[in-house]
């Protein structure tokens, strides 16, 4: 069993954890900061990841915003080839020319946030979230097929609520902002859906976001959000899909609390 588990938390650094490194990294080198201080910062990175599972990743990805919207504006003004301005060199290979335009296309400010949209868009998704719950209990019932819950949801039943208050953020917050820029930004629009398509790489990253979470109960409904959110961040942007994703997490984990203080056994 702890080999499973070892091979499940491998697999979920490899392709949640590790992106936002790389990404972070690249940005770092092109602005021609201490290659020792990038070293440093990776091996802390990576062993302190193990502890703090999604917050070190979170301030990663808020980094990274900031650095897209920082290549948007320096290359507003210099668009040559090849230029340097404050140390930072530009190419068309470089990181920032590839994603220059990312910050506004995919309004990762939070100016260009609707809320009242977004809570409308969210609503559309969670009933159709409610009748695939309801078809999958169904189909798992007549085949008398019995699948465990999501195993972070079991986890979190069970812990005390001293250390359940502390992990909300991780869950509701840390968790949607790292998942949607991983795998909504990342995969799907940045490396899947120029090589594939839009529909295959909604598809794709979709199940890869299903599969990383380890749970066949769950994987329906992830597939559901994961292609739902690709629609979001393609056609509304990056904190539509988030604030999706948030609201998902954020109902199950009430869900959870209010069973744990015994008002939903009354």
């Amino acid at each position: 069993m702890n080999g499973i588990s070892l091979v499940k938390d491998a697999l979920v650094f490899l392709f949640v954890y590790i992106p936002p490194l790389i990404l972070f990294i690249r940005f770092w080198r092109e602005r021609h900061r201490s290659k020792v201080l990038a070293v440093l910062l990776s091996l802390l990175y990576i062993i302190f990841s193990f502890f703090t599972q999604n917050l070190l990743p979170f301030i990663l990805v808020i980094f990274n915003i900031m650095y897209l919207k920082s290549s948007n504006r320096e290359w507003d003004v210099f668009r040559n080839d090849y230029m340097s301005i404050n140390n930072i060199q530009y190419s068309r290979r470089s990181i920032s020319s590839r994603v220059r335009e990312d910050y506004e296309r995919f309004k990762f400010s939070l100016k260009e946030f609707r809320l009242f949209s977004a809570i409308r868009l969210t609503a559309i998704s969670y009933l159709i979230t409610i009748f695939i719950s309801i078809f999958e209990s169904i189909m798992l019932s007549n085949y008398k097929v019995e699948a465990e819950q999501q195993e972070i949801v079991t986890w979190m039943a069970n812990m005390p609520l001293g250390k359940f208050l502390i992990i909300v953020p991780i869950v509701i917050i840390f968790a949607p902002v790292l998942e949607e820029f991983v795998f909504r930004w990342l995969f799907f629009e940045k490396i899947f859906r120029p090589r594939i398509g839009v529909y295959f790489a909604a598809i794709l990253s979709s199940l890869i976001f299903g599969f990383i979470h380890f749970n066949l109960k769950a994987f329906p409904l992830l597939i559901w959000i994961g292609v739902y959110n690709c629609y979001l961040i393609h056609k509304k942007g990056y904190w539509y899909s988030v604030f999706n994703h948030f609201v998902f997490n954020a109902i199950t984990t009430t869900m959870l609390l209010l069973e744990k203080l015994g008002t939903m056994n009354l």
